[in-house]
């Protein structure tokens, strides 16, 4: 610590700070003083800035929702065409296994009956 300098400070270059900032305080003292006070008409249109701000942000948040229901809807018709076409395509199969059911019940039932009256 003795390696650092000391700053020494005469009487008049404090005084001289001092007089620097009193004059600072008192031109932004003067500068509040001559700003516009609020006015009704300012605090009216800041209020319809921030209404109209909000506003905006609920719109936004609107067509949000509304893509997200679109996409659900795209998705729930998606999901039932792929549901139709799965009842479809095993109605089809099952119909055949029928048919082909059915076709060699009308073959063998009458043989069955012969075979039945021999007996």
């Amino acid at each position: 610590m003795d390696n650092m300098p000391t700053v020494q400070a005469t009487g008049s270059d404090l005084a001289e700070v001092e007089q620097d900032f009193s004059q600072a305080v008192d031109e932004e003292l003067a500068r509040d003083t001559s700003e516009v006070k609020p006015t009704v008409r300012n605090m009216i249109a800041t209020t319809g800035i921030s209404l109209k701000r909000l506003v905006d942000q609920m719109r936004t948040k609107e067509t949000e929702l509304e893509a997200v229901k679109a996409a659900a809807t795209v998705e729930f018709e998606r999901v039932i065409a792929q549901a139709k076409l799965v009842r479809d395509n095993c109605h089809q199969e099952t119909d055949a296994d029928l048919h082909q059911i059915r076709t060699t019940l009308e073959v063998l039932d009458p043989a069955r009956a012969k075979l039945a009256e021999m007996a």
